[in-house]
């Protein structure tokens, strides 16, 4: 990823190389492009712009808008722990996701490397055009440069086809992560780790960490729920859903 110039409008964008084994073939190049045809729309305040893809006999580039602050990632390891922010950080998240997915697409790869954060601290969900319409099985050996193991879903890890509630699953992953500052399957074994996702509910984050509150904890557990049916319909009622949390009672 390079931090670049557009010559035409001197703005300041994001360049992303891909690597020479990223694409499987030309038919992969095209799905992209095509894509990007679509993205070049999108519109929203928590969703990274695309501007173009650069395709030729050198290699391949995404053009893209220029996010001035860090990760998600980042963010759970160094703020300091507080409930109402983290929640309008929630909110952004879902907003974000919600118009991806009304737009008839699906990330793939939601993890907190792929949110990122402006310097004013606007939430903005990257890398949603690296998703194939087309997913892989467990043998296909670019799986871990598709999608995440830690966060992806129980329905791809079976073979099955993603929907927006896998992106769902993944962002409950993620919330696990942001509210009990660890993973939710802890394990260093990848097929242990692909068989916590399919078989095993993790621990609920009340109990990982007691400053997360119980029916937070419900919520994410919801979301992490192996039957994609049993989660939540969508960003939007998972949002409304959240903004319960936290509030005064009094």
């Amino acid at each position: 990823m390079y931090r670049a110039a557009d010559t035409k409008s001197g703005s300041i964008v994001a360049v992303k190389l891909f690597h020479a084994n990223f694409f499987r073939n030309s038919s992969h190049v095209r799905e992209l492009s095509k894509s990007v045809k679509q993205f070049k729309r999108f519109d929203h305040n928590n969703v990274v712009r695309i501007f173009e893809f650069i395709s030729g006999n050198e290699g391949h580039c995404l053009v893209q808008e220029y996010v001035d602050g860090p990760d998600l990632r980042w963010y759970i390891d160094n703020r300091p722990w507080n409930l109402q922010e983290r929640m309008v950080v929630v909110a952004q998240v879902c907003n974000g996701l919600q118009y991806i997915h009304d737009r008839g697409f699906i990330h793939h790869d939601v993890k907190p490397a792929n949110i990122l954060f402006t310097r004013k601290g606007i939430a903005k969900l990257t890398d949603y055009s690296l998703a194939r319409e087309k997913l892989f099985t467990l043998l296909d050996s670019g799986l871990k440069e598709q999608v995440t193991p830690m966060y992806v879903s129980p329905e791809i890890i079976r073979g099955e086809r993603a929907t927006s509630k896998s992106d769902i699953y993944s962002l409950g992953a993620t919330f696990f992560l942001m509210f009990t500052g660890r993973v939710p399957f802890p394990v260093d074994n990848l097929q242990r780790l692909y068989e916590c996702h399919v078989n095993v509910m993790p621990d609920h984050p009340s109990e990982v960490n007691s400053r997360c509150p119980r029916d937070l904890g419900d919520i994410i557990i919801r979301m992490m729920n192996k039957d994609p049916e049993k989660r939540f319909e969508s960003c939007d009622e998972l949002r409304i859903r959240m903004s319960d949390i936290g509030r005064s009672r009094i």
